[in-house]
C-alpha cells in the first residue's frame, strides 16, 4: 500500500520550518541557547497490522552549544543531544476508528550513529510521544520527543551525528479512554538518503563558568502548571539565581533551587532546562533536558 504524502510533506515542511525560526524546538532561546538542526527522512514501515506503509518523519535536534561557537561542546563536559520525531500522518499506520487518542504510554526509540575522531557509536532515543487526538477524516501528525544518552566526546573534533532506524509502540484509546490495542511498526530509510541530523565540535577548552543544575525533575504538575526541582552548587562567586527554560522560553530567574511555572498550555508534551546565573552575570551551560507532560484541563 503506498500512501500519498505531498500535501502533509509541504504542511510539515512549512511547520518545522517556523518551529525552527521561533526557536521551539529542542532548543533554548538566550545564552543557553542549542542549535536547532533538521532532517527529513522517508521511511518504509512494516507494521504489526500487517501492511507495509510509507511514513515520512521530519528528526529535529537541539545540538549543544557549549563551546566556542555553536555546535560545540568543551571534550571535558557531557553532551547533551535533545531530539524530536514529527510523522506526519497516522492513517497508514493506525486502523483509526472515528477519533482515537495517543499519549505518553505510546513511544518511539530513534536509532543514530555517532562517527568521530575515536570512530563510530551506535545510540538509541526513548522517545515519548506528545499527547494528539488522531481524526479518521483528516491528516494528523505527531510529534515525539526526547534525547540521546549522555554522550562523552573526549577527542577533539568533529562527531557527526546520523539518524537510523524508528521503531514506534503506539496505543490508541477511544475518546472515552477505552484501549485499542497496541501497534508496533519497526522502520527503516533508504540507505542513500541523506540522514545527517547535525555535527558538534568537541574542543579542548576548559570554560570558567558556573557549574550548570543537576537532577532537574517534576516535584507536580496541574493543567496549567508545573513545579519543578534540582540541585546546584555554588562556584567562586555567589549564585545570583536560577533561569528555566520552557521550550525554549524564558520563563524567569528565580532564587532557589526550586520554582513553580504557571500559564501553561494543558496535554501537552513540554521539555524545561535550568541555568545558573550567578552575580557577576556569567551563565551556566544548560541543565540536561527534562520532558514533561502537563494534565489535560
Amino acid at each position: 500500500m503506498r500512501a500519498k504524502w505531498k500535501p502533509y510533506r509541504v504542511a510539515t515542511l512549512s511547520l518545522v520550518s517556523a518551529l525552527v525560526a521561533a526557536g521551539a524546538l529542542a532548543g533554548a532561546a538566550g545564552p543557553a541557547s542549542a542549535a536547532t538542526t533538521a532532517v527529513r527522512l522517508d521511511y518504509t514501515c512494516t507494521t504489526s497490522l500487517g501492511p507495509t506503509v510509507e511514513v515520512t518523519a521530519w528528526a529535529v535536534g537541539g545540538l549543544p552549544d557549549d563551546g566556542a561557537g555553536p555546535n560545540s561542546v568543551s571534550r571535558h563536559q557531557p553532551a547533551f543531544i535533545d531530539v524530536d520525531v514529527y510523522l506526519m500522518e497516522l492513517r497508514p499506520v493506525l486502523e483509526l476508528a472515528d477519533e482515537v487518542r495517543l499519549d505518553g504510554d505510546s513511544t518511539a526509540t530513534l536509532g543514530a550513529r555517532i562517527t568521530g575522531p575515536d570512530g563510530t557509536r551506535t545510540v538509541e532515543a526513548a522517545l515519548t510521544v506528545a499527547p494528539a487526538w488522531v481524526r479518521k477524516s483528516q491528516g494528523a501528525s505527531l510529534r515525539t520527543g526526547g534525547a540521546f544518552p549522555v554522550q562523552y566526546l573526549s577527542q577533539e573534533g568533529h562527531y557527526d551525528l546520523h539518524v537510523d532506524g524508528l521503531e514506534l509502540t503506539l496505543r490508541p484509546k477511544r475518546a472515552d479512554g477505552t484501549s485499542l490495542g497496541t501497534v508496533t511498526a519497526s522502520c527503516s530509510h533508504d540507505p542513500a538518503q541523506n540522514d545527517l541530523l547535525g555535527t558538534v565540535w568537541s574542543q579542548g577548552l576548559v570554560s570558567d563558568r558556573p557549574l550548570r543544575p543537576t537532577g532537574l525533575h517534576v516535584v507536580s504538575t496541574t493543567p496549567t502548571s508545573v513545579t519543578l526541582a534540582w540541585e546546584a552548587n555554588s562556584w567562586w562567586f555567589p549564585t545570583a539565581g536560577y533561569d528555566v527554560y520552557i521550550d525554549g522560553g524564558n520563563f524567569g530567574r528565580f532564587p532557589g533551587k526550586q520554582a513553580t511555572l504557571t500559564g501553561l498550555t494543558p496535554d501537552r508534551l513540554q521539555r524545561a532546562k535550568v541555568v545558573t546565573v550567578d552575580v557577576t552575570g556569567s551563565q551556566s551551560t544548560k541543565s540536561e533536558s527534562l520532558l514533561f507532560t502537563t494534565p489535560p484541563a
